[in-house]
């Protein structure tokens, strides 16, 4: 199945903001609505084009269920306070994440920084209490897409796993393995095993990506998602003969071992973190 994964981004100016679908209400003030089902997100905030440093403010979300508000505070989240801006054109989604019969809000942001930071405040309904209690994910500098990737009626956030930018490479030569997630019962679970046919052909576009760069010493980020992708597919055992090979034949070199390890440190920098990564025990 293909799919494209698609990064969110900032938008930095009124007329990409008036593009997006939000609604412009004089004084720099704009909307942006979503509705699924019986429940209807708005998300309004103020826009300042001339501010370069914060160009959003005063980012308010209100949900309403069946005609009734449940939920309506100003934005704010442990990973960027206040000072939140609208991920834009892709700030807001209701959707049912988890095929509960329960639309879900998605409110997604921006944290500002250098490859930094997608997050997700994701909204989901509480039965007993009738109201929304939110769950933060911060998805870094990949962002997610959310598919449907199978027959299911459960959504998938298809991502990269931040956690390998900056491990072996600069992050320009940071290889990310894909990543497939699902919500259930309120977390987030990795279910990137269930799809190899996705997986497969990342893994050999990582490989591709460090055929290009290990002449100048900058492959080894590339070839470590490599093996993590190739070792969901269960291949264990030849990434550690092909990792053989290439130390045997002084292929894993580094343009910063003083920072990034080569050879053999590599093998075993890289073994360890697939272990606390969770790719292999």
């Amino acid at each position: 199945m293909a799919f494209e994964r698609r990064v969110l981004a900032p938008v930095l100016c009124v007329l990409a903001v008036l593009a997006s679908g939000a609604t412009a209400l004089g004084a720099g003030v704009a909307i942006v609505a979503q509705r699924s089902g019986g429940v209807s997100a708005k998300l309004s905030y103020r826009h300042d084009a001339k501010n370069a440093v914060e160009p959003f403010s005063d980012l308010q979300l209100e949900i309403v269920r069946n005609g009734k508000p449940l939920y309506r505070a100003a934005v704010a989240n442990k990973a960027c306070g206040t000072i939140c801006w609208p991920n834009l054109p892709d700030a807001l989604r209701v959707a049912d994440v988890e095929a509960d019969g329960q639309p879900d809000v998605l409110l997604n942001l921006y944290t500002g920084g250098a490859h930094c930071c997608n997050v997700t405040d994701l909204f989901r309904y509480d039965r007993a209490r009738d109201d929304y209690s939110s769950l933060l994910h911060v998805w870094g500098d990949p962002g997610y897409s959310l598919e449907r990737l199978d027959a299911s009626k459960e959504y998938e956030f298809v991502t990269d796993d931040e956690r390998f930018a900056y491990e072996f490479a600069a992050f320009a030569f940071s290889g990310l393995p894909l990543q497939i997630l699902r919500l259930e019962d309120g977390r987030f679970v990795a279910v990137t095993r269930a799809y190899p046919k996705l997986v497969a052909p990342a893994a050999a576009q990582q490989w591709r990506y460090y055929l290009d760069n290990r002449s100048d010493g900058t492959g080894l980020g590339f070839l470590a998602a490599w093996a993590a992708d190739e070792y969901v597919l269960g291949r264990h055992d030849q990434v550690a003969q092909k990792l053989t090979q290439l130390e045997r034949a002084r292929e894993l070199r580094s343009s910063g071992p003083h920072i990034w390890p080569a050879g053999a440190g590599f093998v075993a920098r890289l073994n360890g973190f697939l272990r606390k990564t969770g790719y292999t025990s």
